[in-house]
């Protein structure tokens, strides 16, 4: 009895396609996450720069000696400071997070948090009470922030990344890259529980 010749696939042949298209899938997902990551860096670092300028349109016209004492992150909420995609509307008053985050503000961990620095300063906290950003993120907006031109234009005296010391030189100095990454912890670009501070006049 003569067998007939059939046609089909081998396994190897069928192992071999599935392994290319797992390959094909997975550089597609790498691509795609580093897309979302950079619009995320993107869109945090636009945020806390709009943050403060709506701090100093809100206290503009109060001259150098205008008073923030008892400014809290309840009287930004209020006065709508915060672009309305920071404000996560489940807490109460609504959380304020960055991009990066999963949090939950009914706890009450903001991971943005502002308040008054002195008679005329104010103190911005970004990755707050264990917010999420990541080293890259940290290092992005420090680099951002510390540029000549927005260390002049937004009144910054004072910026530090996790390391906590400030990298402006009391906001005369720009703040360069290899500064910036030594300042925000070095485990790895997705490390999280960085944080930026940044302190800057608010007239």
């Amino acid at each position: 009895m003569q067998l007939r010749n059939q046609k089909g696939f081998t396994l190897i042949e069928i192992a071999i396609v599935l392994t290319i298209v797992g390959l094909v899938i997975g550089g597609i997902w790498l691509a795609a996450s580093t897309v979302i990551n950079n619009n995320k860096r993107q869109t945090l670092n636009a945020n806390i720069v709009q943050v403060v300028q709506n701090v100093k349109s809100l206290f503009a016209g109060q001259g150098s000696g205008a008073v923030t004492t008892g400014f809290t992150q309840a009287n930004g909420v209020n006065a709508g400071i915060f672009p309305p995609a920071m404000l996560d509307a489940n807490g109460n008053p609504p959380g304020v997070v960055t991009p990066f985050d999963a949090s939950n503000p009914a706890t009450g961990k903001d991971s943005v948090t502002i308040a008054a620095s002195g008679a005329n300063g104010i103190k911005l906290v970004v990755g707050a009470n264990a917010g999420l950003i990541t080293t890259d993120s940290c290092t992005s907006l420090l680099t951002t922030l510390g540029s000549q031109q927005n260390i002049s234009k937004l009144g910054i005296t004072s910026l530090a990344g996790t390391a906590g010391t400030d990298l402006s030189a009391g906001g005369t100095a720009q703040v360069t890259a290899a500064a910036a990454a030594s300042a925000c912890t070095t485990a790895g670009s997705g490390t999280v529980g960085n944080s930026v501070t940044v302190i800057f006049s608010a007239t």
